[in-house]
């Protein structure tokens, strides 16, 4: 026996784009279903979306032209490459296309929609640009490389390419917030070496967002541990307390101080 609901299910799974299922609704559409491909492109896991609200999430925009796309669904049940921005893991926005279709999925009204990432000029990058450090010497938690090793390569990709956005754009603005010149230094040079990964959320916003999606999973992790041995060095040599709690907030959450730094700071 099989019934639309396997038959819709089956279809996301197998389609060779970003693709997710869910509820109707203006506001209240929640998410059935997505493949891997959705999953990378929304730097998220299924755990975090399962049953969720798309807007409440993050990920759906209330936006007049939101409010278009889906009054094309209602009108004639479909639309095909509409542009739209939406919300990833990160915190970042993303210009993306969307096709879509309106289905009945064992008598409930969903929306069926396939995205595809708008990246101009984008090249893949397949090592970690200027991030050239040898061999990192911090580690990981002992809690966090376990959770990371019990993890699908997918999803531990995923994590670790939002972790390492959140130390990429805290180390930025740490240089921003208090006048410590080595700190803004640092910072200031840290932007130009990942400079390939820096991305525009909005014209307006002034924080500098990266977007590492393009970076090869194997370079991701020691990208995240190099630049944690960076940070905790500065730890150790700035004498300036609020600018170490700052910097402390990026690296003691994931990581272990490099074995000739412990008890600096």
């Amino acid at each position: 026996m099989f019934d639309t609901k396997t038959l819709c299910l089956d279809l996301v799974h197998r389609a060779a784009v970003a693709t997710s299922l869910s509820t109707s609704g203006h506001t209240d559409a929640r998410y059935l279903a997505v493949n891997n491909a959705y999953l990378a492109l929304a730097e998220r896991v299924w755990d975090e979306l399962m049953g969720e609200c798309l807007i409440a999430k993050g990920s759906a925009i209330s936006t007049p032209e939101r409010d278009r796309r889906l009054a094309l669904l209602e009108r004639q049940g479909y639309y095909d490459r509409e542009r739209a921005v939406i919300g990833v893991g990160s915190g970042r926005r993303i210009e993306v296309e969307i096709s879509a279709q309106r289905i009945w999925c064992s008598g409930l009204a969903c929306d069926l929609e396939y995205f595809r990432q708008v990246v101009p000029g984008a090249a893949d990058m397949s090592g970690p640009a200027a991030i050239s450090l040898a061999t990192p010497r911090t580690t990981f938690l002992p809690e966090v490389a376990d959770n990371l090793a019990h993890l699908s390569p997918l999803d531990r990709a995923i994590l670790l390419r939002r972790m390492l956005t959140a130390v990429a754009e805290g180390a930025v603005m740490v240089g921003q917030v208090r006048p410590n010149r080595a700190v803004w230094q640092y910072s200031q040079a840290l932007r130009e070496r990942l400079e390939p990964y820096i991305c525009v959320v909005n014209s307006t916003d002034r924080k500098t967002h990266f977007d590492f999606s393009r970076l090869a999973d194997a370079s991701v992790q020691t990208c995240l541990l190099e630049l944690a041995d960076e940070l905790w060095s500065l730890i150790h040599f700035i004498r300036d307390p609020v600018i170490v709690d700052m910097l402390r907030s990026l690296v003691v959450p994931y990581t272990t101080p490099p074995p000739l730094l412990i008890g600096g700071g």
